[in-house]
């Protein structure tokens, strides 16, 4: 009887190697052949799933949303209430080892889209789902009493993005404390509360 194999979940799989890999070589290093020695994989197989350079970025950006999906799952959310927003914004910036990895993973890609216009663009449809969920959360929260009738959802969404990329950056390069991160954004958020406007 032929074996029965998951194709996803071997993508998942190379996925994550390719994380590990853009996380310790950075993008130079992320090769179809290094991405598969992570995943105790045969080069021959890695190569039919990721046959592209492109593809293994998309399959580590897929890994680490996915990572970040599942955390926010966890957050209790019977209703949208500004504590929510804030748990849903912690899990984007590097307050602890997990999230320093899947910081760092994006910091490179972040770096490689100065120079290479297709990670950009992964980079920029990511960033255009973040931004559209926050506005979700945001306008809900609004429409439920938690967050401040006086917040544009929009524009509260793109500050927040440019906000958690900011601060992600200084944590892992400039030496910000998580603590003194988490306390930058709660005092953001404490302009989100209602009766604030």
């Amino acid at each position: 009887m032929p074996k029965l194999v998951d194709h996803e979940e071997r993508r998942r799989h190379l996925g994550a190697a390719a994380c590990v890999v853009l996380g310790r070589a950075g993008s130079v290093g992320m090769t179809v052949r290094a991405v598969a020695s992570e995943a105790g994989m045969a080069l021959a197989t890695a190569q039919h799933y990721l046959p592209t350079r492109e593809l293994m970025v998309r399959a580590a950006i897929d890994h680490l949303t996915a990572r970040v999906v599942r955390r926010a799952r966890t957050i209790p959310a019977g209703s949208i209430t500004l504590d929510v927003i804030r748990q849903a914004a912690w899990q984007l910036v590097p307050l602890d080892a997990e999230r320093a990895f899947e910081a760092r993973v994006w910091l490179v890609l972040t770096a490689e889209a100065l120079v290479d216009e297709g990670i950009a663009a992964i980079l920029t449809e990511s960033e255009t789902v973040l931004r559209g969920n926050l506005e979700r959360l945001l306008t809900l929260g609004r429409a439920q009493g938690g967050i401040g009738a006086h917040v544009d959802a929009r524009a509260e969404a793109a500050a927040l993005t440019s906000l958690l990329d900011g601060i992600t950056v200084r944590v892992l390069t400039t030496g910000l404390d998580p603590a003194d991160a988490r306390r930058e954004i709660d005092a953001h958020f404490a302009r989100l509360t209602p009766g604030r406007g």
